[in-house]
């Protein structure tokens, strides 16, 4: 494995199509780049905090849009803020 990939714990590697900044979100789900650092910060987005950016995996920002009836929509932590 080269050093811009590594395993996600499947067969996908990590790579820069799989990964997507706050303004590419943004622009995916046409909310202002303001409303994803809080959906972000409030756990309603899956998102990992990396120095001072975010990041999100394209997968599970499907899975978090994905109707709540889905059995492999992500949902967020109980109690978060």
């Amino acid at each position: 494995m080269d050093s811009s990939s590594r395993d996600l714990g499947g067969s996908e590697s990590l790579t820069r199509d799989n990964v997507l900044t706050t303004t590419e979100v943004a622009e995916l789900l046409g909310i202002p780049r303001s409303t994803v650092h809080q959906l972000a910060r409030r756990g309603d987005l899956p998102a990992r905090r990396v120095g001072r950016r975010w990041i999100f995996l394209r997968d599970r920002i499907a899975a978090a849009v994905a109707p709540l009836d889905d059995p492999g929509a992500w949902r967020p932590k109980m109690g978060s803020k």
